[in-house]
């Protein structure tokens, strides 16, 4: 069971931020709306309310165990300036334009918002791909405390199958990846 189902909800932050101390990750908030003015800004981009929210309460966090890649809003930055070299070489720029990079994946390779819509696509390097892996930041963030409980075996599957089945199920949505998600997430 999940301690929060949305960003927004009811009693969010005090749940999450107990469901966090309970796992042994110090919660830092940001708590400053001119680095948001100046990120918005330089990237020509409104970030969604609900990524605002969760990092306004919860952005200051350094933990290996939850959100381990996750960047700086002052380092989030446009797919086709980051340093990924296979981006440049295998997608064309119209493409990578549309991208905010805000994380990377365990094997290094950006994880972004989609500008248009909020969705999160993951960039490979290996096989090289891009592809839908959640609906939104909401979805990730819940992947993140599925992987905590993981850790703490306070969720446990009997087989890939039923981990993957669980995490469809949780983290649905339109066009979503779900193999190329399971493979590099």
């Amino acid at each position: 069971m999940v301690p929060i189902r949305q960003i927004g909800e009811d009693n969010w932050i005090e749940n999450l931020t107990s469901f966090l101390e309970d796992h042994d990750v110090e919660v830092i908030s940001l708590e400053c709306e001119k680095v948001f003015q100046k990120i918005e800004k330089y990237l020509d981009w409104i970030i969604p309310s609900q990524t605002k929210d969760y990092f306004i309460n919860f952005g200051g966090i350094e933990s290996f165990d939850f959100m381990y890649n996750l960047k700086k809003i002052d380092e989030w930055e446009v797919l086709t300036n980051s340093i990924w070299e296979f981006v440049s070489l295998h997608f064309q720029q119209e493409e990578t334009d549309k991208y905010i990079v805000f994380s990377e994946s365990p094997s290094n390779d950006p994880i972004c918002f989609k500008r248009e819509t909020g969705e999160i696509y993951l960039f490979s390097h290996d096989p090289i791909k891009g592809a839908i892996v959640y609906k939104d930041f909401n979805d990730y963030l819940l992947n993140e405390i599925i992987e905590i409980q993981k850790l703490y075996t306070e969720v446990t599957f009997d087989s890939s199958k039923e981990e993957i089945e669980y995490k469809a199920a949780l983290l649905d949505g339109n066009d979503i990846d779900f193999d190329f998600r399971y493979l590099k997430l």
